[in-house]
């Protein structure tokens, strides 16, 4: 039977997902099977699915090509965010209620938290390489990156630096300027290649900064589709040069996932010496093997992400890039390409219409 947005079932739910989100209270394990409960209850495509593949495997990313499951298509729809696209030539869309956007807030700004507020409760200039929300309404990273600026930034410093026209180096001359006279520790937080052309753009013209301690810079996105690839260690010493930043990190995200990824260590791992990803009270990243479809310990094989901050859809996805899962976390080593997992290159129409 299906279950209405309005239910309070789904009331209660929410709560219990912002608990878990919020300050790690919870169960996490029941939060699943009830979110497991739920996508059965409300989508014949994904029951079919996962009767085929096995109850919980993720979703195929490639699903949201096509709109993919929506849950509640009886909830007003809050916002709209499509894919970049760069996988291939059909945008991917995912539709988010009120509730469900909530939730994905909550969970940017709590996960942000943990990984960009320093102890001694100093807000950091946290400056985005990326568009605001009114110049990209439809962009993921646009709003993930006003929540992160917004949680954790220096109110009256804190702006996104890339405008209609690309990025306005003067604006970001001028408050990393303020940063370093005021003594204020700088996050610069962005997509990797906006790093690259930054910093090549700076070095151009004689510029660099030496940014106070403790301030940290965030990549995501790699390189996939780009001509240009540059190592970890290499993107990390022309940061260096450039803004006088120890500390590194990279964050992983997806527009069909609610929530984002950190760093969980340091140690060189993938081709280009990604780093593992760590979980977050709401889930992590997981590697299955393409043949088995069983989680593997070590290894590598299809990243999967559970995410428990994901109201609006199922909460598991298989997201199409290579997984390689160690000790210290799961290591993201870029897309898969020609995937022998059948998983990974599902439209819905063949998630749904035959023998997997």
């Amino acid at each position: 039977m299906t279950v209405a947005h309005d239910d309070p079932h789904v009331a209660r739910l929410f709560d219990h997902m912002a608990r878990l989100v919020c300050d790690g209270v919870g169960d996490p394990l029941d939060l699943h099977e009830q979110l497991v409960e739920l996508a059965v209850a409300n989508s014949p495509d994904v029951a079919r699915y996962w009767k085929q593949v096995g109850v919980g495997v993720g979703i195929p990313d490639t699903a949201y090509k096509d709109g993919g499951p929506h849950l509640f298509p009886d909830a007003p729809v809050a916002r709209v965010f499509r894919t970049s696209g760069t996988t291939g030539s059909v945008r991917g869309t995912v539709r988010y209620s009120e509730r469900g956007l909530e939730l994905k807030r909550l969970a940017i700004e709590a996960n942000a938290k943990r990984h960009l507020r320093p102890d001694d409760g100093v807000r950091p200039v946290v400056l985005p390489f990326a568009p605001t929300e009114e110049a990209a309404p439809e962009m993921a990273i646009a709003f993930d990156m006003a929540r992160v600026a917004e949680s954790c930034g220096d109110p009256g410093l804190s702006t996104a630096v890339v405008g209609a026209d690309g990025v306005d180096f003067d604006l970001l001359g001028r408050r990393l300027d303020a940063a370093v006279a005021d003594g204020l520790p700088v996050v610069l937080v962005g997509a990797t290649f906006a790093f690259v052309n930054i910093c090549d753009a700076l070095e151009e013209r004689g510029k660099s900064w030496e940014l106070p301690p403790g301030s940290r810079m965030y990549d995501g996105g790699g390189f996939k589709g780009r001509s240009r690839i540059m190592r970890v260690d290499d993107l990390r010493a022309a940061v260096r040069r450039v803004f006088g930043i120890e500390h590194h990190g990279n964050i992983f995200g997806m527009t069909e996932l609610a929530n984002m990824l950190y760093d969980a260590s340091d140690t060189p791992v993938g081709p280009l010496g990604e780093r593992p990803k760590g979980s977050h009270p709401a889930g992590g990243p997981k590697v299955r093997d393409p043949r088995t479809r069983e989680h593997l310990a070590e290894g590598r094989g299809l990243l999967e992400v559970t995410d428990l901050s994901l109201l609006d859809r199922p909460h598991v996805l298989l997201t199409g890039d290579l997984g390689i899962a160690g000790p210290e976390g799961v290591t993201i080593a870029g897309r898969i390409a020609g995937s022998s997992s059948r998983g990974c290159s599902l439209t819905l129409d063949e998630m749904t219409g035959g023998a997997a």
